[in-house]
């Protein structure tokens, strides 16, 4: 089964400790090759190669790009406050209240204001444990990217072998209209030589009637169209990466329809091969967005 090159998924989940919302957009774009790009949260840099291996493991053509959101930029943090700072300040004030006579509570904004007093230190969590929770995540995107490249891959591959069908119904009708070509050259060099009969080495003329026919014999030409269609439908329907092979298979096919229009020389056949090519241009251009 054939799977685009170009996808889209996304997924969101939540860890719950510390809770931390994750977001994941995985998209990919036309490649030669598997180029993957990763943009992560710090909290997840370190787990960069295991985002990689995973999309690798699923993907082999094309740039991924991986997003990676959380709904914070920090980890939940504890807060302290230096009671030793506070109860040296609460001390100086009574002091002062007595020593100048000074009415009045402590204002709590006040408190909080002394710099130094509340502090900030973040939550440990082990790292490990922080992937893990997000794996799921992470595996729920690939699979939603996987579906849509599937899904979209169906839709070539349909089109593909349209064009397959087509390029198949006019090599039947060149194999159709060679004895029709064969018979029109006989004739055509009957005419040319009438008039002559009295002095015609027929000997001769059969031997040049034969180098006509076999120089314009397309016969093979067709058999390894049929043999380059027979294993390009089995390369779309059974290799589940088949873009590389049907790539292939396309400058085979290519090569031959050339030497078939060489070797036409009669209108019909020359038509149909100008539509086999046209066919196969169609092809090449769906084939480019196939993994």
């Amino acid at each position: 089964m054939a799977y685009s090159m170009t996808g889209i998924g996304r997924a969101s989940g939540e860890m719950k400790e510390p809770p931390i919302k994750f977001d994941v957009e995985i998209k990919s774009y036309n490649h030669r090759f598997l180029e993957i790009s990763i943009k992560t949260p710090n909290s997840l840099i370190p787990f960069e190669d295991e985002i990689r291996r995973s999309v690798q493991k699923r993907v082999s053509r094309g740039h991924v790009v991986v997003i990676v959101q959380q709904d914070r930029d920090i980890l939940p943090c504890k807060v302290e406050v230096d009671r030793p700072l506070l109860d040296a300040y609460l001390k100086l004030v009574e002091e002062l209240k007595k020593k100048y006579k000074i009415s009045g509570a402590v204002d709590i904004n006040a408190l909080l204001a002394i710099p130094g007093l509340v502090k900030f230190s973040q939550v440990p969590t082990d790292s490990k444990d922080l992937f893990r929770a997000f794996k799921p995540i992470l595996d729920k995107s690939l699979n939603n990217f996987l579906t849509m490249k599937k899904k979209e891959g169906e839709n070539i591959a349909n089109e593909i072998r349209k064009s397959v069908d087509k390029i198949e119904d006019n090599i039947h009708n060149i194999e159709a209209l060679i004895p029709e070509r064969n018979e029109f050259y006989q004739k055509h060099l009957l005419d040319l030589v009438k008039g002559h009969t009295a002095n015609l080495d027929k000997e001769r003329f059969y031997q040049e009637l034969l180098y006509t026919v076999d120089r314009t014999d397309v016969t093979e030409e067709c058999k390894r169209l049929f043999s380059h269609l027979l294993l390009f439908r089995d390369a779309s329907d059974n290799d589940s990466h088949p873009g590389r092979r049907l790539n292939f298979l396309l400058q085979e096919m290519q090569r031959e329809a050339n030497t078939l229009s060489v070797k036409a020389n009669y209108f019909d056949i020359s038509k149909a091969v100008v539509q086999i090519k046209e066919e196969i241009e169609k092809i090449r251009e769906q084939v480019q967005n196939i993994e």
